[in-house]
Formats: C-alpha cells, sequence, structure tokens
C-alpha cells in the first residue's frame, strides 16, 4: 500500500522484498543502455563542462569562469567530470554519466516514497522512457534532475520545520546551476513567516559561498553572457532576436519567485502534496519567462510530477481513501451553514 507524498500519516509496514533492488537494478541498466544507443554529442555540453571541472580543480583555478559561456555551477561540472573519467571511453562515458543520475534519481525517490518497489517503478520506468536520464548525457544538462530532486528534498524538510536543512538544500541546488535559487517559494512550507526569511537568507549565504571564491579570484565573467530572445513573454516583449541580459535575468527570478510564492501560500496548509506542487509550477513558470527554451526544461516539472503522483497512480485505493477522510475532516470542521428566514417563514411562525 502506497502513502500520499507528504502526508504525516504512519506509513504501512512493508514486508521486505527484493522488489526495491529488482527496480533499482532495471532503472540503472535501462540508463546505462540510453547512454550506449543514445550518445550524440551533436548538442552536449558535458565534454565542455567536464573540461571546466578539470580546471576547477587544477591550480588554474580562478579562471574556471574566464569564457562567459561556461553558466554550469561548479558541482555540474563535477559530475561531468565524474562520468567522463568513470566512463574511461568516449563509449563509456555517456553511460556513466547516465547511470549516476538514475542513482540520485533513484536514492530520492526511495527517500520520498520508501519501500513501495511500484511507486519507485513507476518513476525510475517513466523517467528512462520520457528520456530524462538519457538526456543527462544528450544535452549534458544533468542540473536539470539534480536540482528537481534537491528542491523536493528541500520541500519536505520545509513541511517538516527543518528550516536550516530546507535552507542549506536550496543553496546547494544553485551550485548546480544559479537557477536553483529560483525554488526559494518552498521556503514558504515553513510554519512562519520569521523562519521563512532567515532560511532565505541562510539559502542566498550559501548560493553565495560557492561562487564567492571565482568571483574574489578576478576572473569571473558567468554574467556577462547575453541570450537571444527566441520564444515566449520575452520575445513578444522585446522582439525575437533582441539581447536578454543578467540584468533581465534578475527580474525574470523575481517573477518565477514571486508567482511560485503565491502557490505556495495557496497550498500550504492546503495539501501535503504542496511539497512537489509548489516546486513543479516555480519550474514551470520559469519556461514560460525563459528567452529560449530546450525539451530539457521540462526535466525537474517531469520529475517532481512522477515523484509526487506515484502513491497516486499505484495505490489508488489508499489515495481515494486518504482524500475521503480530509473530505470528510473538512465538513466537520466546517461552521454551520446559517439558517435563512424568509418573509413566509416568518408570516407561518406568527
Amino acid at each position: 500500500m502506497g502513502t500520499v507524498v507528504g502526508s504525516r500519516q504512519p506509513r504501512p509496514r512493508i514486508v521486505r522484498s527484493p522488489g526495491v533492488l529488482l527496480v533499482g537494478a532495471g532503472v540503472l541498466a535501462g540508463a546505462a543502455l540510453t547512454g550506449f544507443f543514445l550518445n550524440t554529442a551533436a548538442f552536449s555540453d558535458a565534454d565542455g563542462f567536464a573540461a571546466a571541472g578539470r580546471v576547477l580543480l587544477s591550480s588554474n583555478w580562478r579562471h574556471t569562469y574566464a569564457n562567459p559561456w561556461l553558466q554550469a555551477g561548479p558541482f555540474e561540472q563535477l559530475i561531468c567530470l565524474l562520468g567522463r573519467t568513470l566512463g574511461g571511453t568516449a563509449l563509456g562515458e555517456p553511460a556513466a554519466l547516465n547511470l549516476i543520475g538514475a542513482a540520485a534519481l533513484m536514492l530520492v525517490a526511495r527517500s520520498v516514497l520508501g519501500r513501495n518497489w511500484q511507486a519507485l517503478l513507476y518513476v525510475g520506468g517513466l523517467a528512462t522512457l520520457v528520456g530524462v536520464t538519457s538526456m543527462l548525457y544528450e544535452v549534458g544538462h544533468p542540473s536539470e534532475l539534480y536540482i528537481g530532486l534537491l528542491w523536493i528534498l528541500a520541500a519536505r524538510a520545509a513541511r517538516r520545520d527543518q528550516a536550516v536543512a530546507a535552507a542549506v538544500v536550496l543553496g546547494l541546488s544553485a551550485g548546480f546551476e544559479t537557477w536553483g535559487l529560483l525554488g526559494a517559494p518552498v521556503l514558504l512550507l515553513l510554519p512562519s513567516v520569521r523562519r521563512t526569511a532567515v532560511a532565505g537568507l541562510l539559502a542566498g549565504a550559501a548560493a553565495a559561498l560557492i561562487y564567492a571564491p571565482f568571483a574574489l579570484g578576478g576572473d569571473f565573467h558567468m554574467f556577462d553572457l547575453r541570450w537571444r530572445s527566441e520564444v515566449g513573454l520575452d520575445a513578444l516583449l522585446f522582439g525575437r532576436g533582441s539581447a536578454f541580459t543578467w540584468q533581465m535575468r534578475l527580474v525574470e527570478a523575481v517573477l518565477v519567485v514571486s508567482l511560485g510564492s503565491v502557490v505556495a501560500l495557496l497550498l500550504r496548509k492546503r495539501t501535503a502534496a504542496c511539497i512537489w506542487i509548489v516546486p513543479a509550477a516555480a519550474s514551470l513558470v520559469r519556461i514560460v519567462l525563459d528567452p529560449v527554451r530546450y525539451p530539457y526544461y521540462w526535466d525537474p516539472a517531469i520529475v517532481l510530477l512522477l515523484i509526487g503522483t506515484a502513491p497516486w497512480i499505484t495505490a489508488p485505493r489508499a489515495a481515494a481513501e486518504h482524500l475521503q477522510r480530509r473530505l470528510a475532516a473538512a465538513r466537520r470542521a466546517a461552521p454551520p451553514a446559517p439558517v435563512a428566514v424568509g418573509k413566509t417563514a416568518l408570516r407561518d411562525a406568527r
């Protein structure tokens, strides 16, 4: 029997079985196979990020961000370098990078969903089928997966009133790419505004500490990059092909966090599913407001959707019973409706 993600209801006792291990092995095998068969580097940034990772670990680390092209955070560079190192060859590199990502996906899904092997199969199987794991090398932006996973962990920590953990996890997500901080609305799942504000400052400080050494090193040009507005609201407002600067990125970030915060405030006391709905909403708003739009931009929302809906899909009866209990409790807690007294009723009473 599955449980609704984020619910505080006690989990049913699940008998240990090899199901979880078999599902994990199957998902990892699928990730490896996609690495062997879907391994074109026509668009992949993985090798470029891996090369930056080598500079990062060298005595010339201050020059890691000398080229504005590099928008990958230190963690993303190191993940790509690890995949390249473990892969050994050009053929093994995609399989290794996809395997690392699939392992992270299954570990987080196991943490959230428990030993429900059906739910884990749903998450891992569909993530493989829709290409979330195959795009780790095919596109070379593993941050899309890792940031989504860190957001749901931060949201769950906030829901449990673990302010420091939520802030640190959110701050670390920016170490993959700076847009990780767009997940800030999950901090509104903390029980008080004061704790949310403190956690927000801590998350910002954690992210700043990751990039501060490079900025202070004197050869930091990440913020010099300009994009071309190709799609969405930006292309309509500024014209297709117009320059999109980092100053515009800051405006975009304010809008994403603001709209995501509205969702968090509306849902945080109404449903336990807010731990995945809130970060998924922030991810979708980011897509709408971004000047460019690549298929892999959907990966964070897809991952959050899969983990969030897994208990409902794999155990619909338990989900329906939980919803019925919540609705019954809401009806009992609702004040009685006022009795309307009309003129006819008053005349009959006289």
